[in-house]
């Protein structure tokens, strides 16, 4: 007879991938009786990663993501796990105002074809190549990305076959920045839109899955065609998701979160692996789950398995810097009922966007104040990073003003730099990532998870989490001695 013994997982970086997965993984173990121990490994002072809120003289500022959209129900399930759901703060239905920079003005975005058709968004023979899409076959090898690289074909390229040059370049190249912080013309349509791979495959188009969604609305089947739902934060913050995974966590008893705690390298000695850093080497572990970004993933793999850490090195990532800016309301000439803009790559300006924070969620800024987001850099412009704070603010300073109509120097200025920020998914990365996966059957209890992969959105975190937390829960219960 095998004795039960204490399993032991390890999980690498404490931020929101990291923390879910740890809890999903508790959890699943908890239901089926489990003996099993997760240990959190996080290099800074404190857990949540990049999920981080900022207070300073009245004002909240988030270090990371500004929220999340509420459609995604694995985030709505670990929120209500949490006990969470009274402190949810949905975006004002105000702010339903969305901005580009059209040849030097801001033009509102259409809600409906109607509006967009009147709009000055795109000339009119743009218009109608647009409309053209409707009679365009579908390309041949979707879906084949991750077997045939070949077939990888960038979001710009999608954009300008289906709807045009004009749409991809003033429409579809400023979404990109604005969520990826990314060029369309590099990124995988693929890797980073699926949805929209899948839509022209299952039906021939992009007018073409509207109409056929539509119907299937009326019947009253869920389905939408692309990113849906409201953005949605909380009370306090984003820093109130992280608090309640470190709170529920450390509530289990059957778990540590250490700190400070940056981990340098992972060692598989016989089957079971170790985790090592400054001062410290710990395990054995059952299992791994590494959920810090591919380059230091790539880092922590390169004695146990040098091929991994190759190709998870070639993940780059955008600089990103956030410029928040804070202004008394007189000072503000723009209609604060407005969410905020992007600016397209052609209008040649150094910022991506800017949010109105103040506006989108009440309780950012003082009383009387508003609150400006603005985000710099990118893949398209990394340069700029290379600016000190002040000339940074000036510049970003110099190209809002004619925008949102700036009046008299902000009272409140504070730049947060990232300089490796978001993961770019290049064509090419689903075949990576099936490579990565191959690679990781041969090495049995390792695991990667986080916004390098399979999405950037904390939805995509916490999606894959469940996930993962029920294969590693599997994993585990295969072991010996692990009931």
């Amino acid at each position: 007879m095998i004795t039960p013994r204490i399993c032991q997982v390890a999980v690498l970086g404490g931020g929101v991938a990291g923390l879910a997965t740890a809890l999903n993984i508790l959890d699943q173990t908890g239901k089926s009786g489990g003996n099993l121990r997760v240990t959190v490994f996080e290099a800074d002072a404190t857990p949540g990663g990049n999920l981080r809120t900022l207070h300073q003289d009245g004002w909240q500022l988030e270090w990371g993501a500004n929220g999340f959209l509420d459609s995604e129900p694995a985030t709505l399930r670990l929120v209500r796990r949490l006990g969470l759901a009274e402190r949810l703060l949905p975006s004002s239905d105000a702010t339903r105002h969305r901005f580009l920079l059209v040849n030097g003005r801001l033009e509102e975005i259409p809600t409906s074809p109607k509006a967009f058709l009147k709009s000055g968004m795109l000339p009119p023979g743009a218009k109608l190549r647009m409309a053209g899409e409707l009679f365009l076959p579908a390309r041949r090898n979707l879906g084949r990305a991750a077997e045939e690289p070949a077939t990888d074909e960038t979001i710009y390229e999608f954009g300008r076959r289906r709807l045009g040059r004009e749409f991809a370049e003033v429409m579809l190249d400023p979404m990109v920045k604005g969520i990826f912080g990314g060029d369309a013309r590099q990124l995988s349509l693929a890797a980073a839109f699926p949805r929209m791979v899948e839509l022209e495959k299952n039906h021939g188009g992009l007018f073409r899955a509207m109409i056929a969604l539509a119907r299937r609305r009326k019947k009253g089947h869920k389905t939408d065609a692309g990113p849906s739902g409201t953005l949605t934060s909380f009370q306090g913050g984003m820093a109130d998701l992280v608090a309640a995974l470190e709170r529920t966590i450390g509530q289990s008893g059957r778990a540590e979160i250490r700190c400070d705690s940056p981990v340098e390298t992972l060692t598989r000695e016989q089957d079971t692996w170790h985790v090592s850093g400054p001062g410290f080497s710990v395990g054995p572990f059952d299992a791994v789950v590494d959920a810090t970004p591919a380059h230091t993933a790539a880092r922590h793999l390169t004695d146990v398995a040098p091929g991994t850490a190759a190709e998870l090195a070639r993940i780059p990532f955008a600089p990103i810097a956030v410029v928040a800016l804070g202004f008394d309301r007189e000072a503000v000439g723009h209609n604060l009922n407005s969410f905020g803009l992007l600016v397209p790559s052609r209008e040649k300006r150094d910022i991506l966007g800017c949010l109105l924070t103040s506006s989108i969620f009440p309780g950012r800024a003082p009383d009387g104040k508003v609150l400006l987001r603005a985000m710099v850099g990118g893949a398209t412009n990394p340069t700029v990073m290379d600016l000190d704070d002040e000339h940074l603010a000036n510049l970003t300073l110099s190209e809002l003003r004619p925008m949102l109509h700036l009046k008299g120097a902000p009272i409140m200025v504070r730049i947060i730099r990232h300089p490796r920020g978001i993961a770019q998914y290049l064509p090419g990365h689903l075949a990576l990532l099936r490579q990565v996966g191959q690679d990781l059957e041969r090495l049995p209890g390792l695991f990667l998870t986080g916004s390098s992969y399979r999405g950037i959105a904390v939805n995509a975190c916490v999606k894959e989490a469940e996930a993962l937390g029920r294969n590693v829960t599997r994993y585990i219960e295969g072991l010996e001695g692990c009931p």
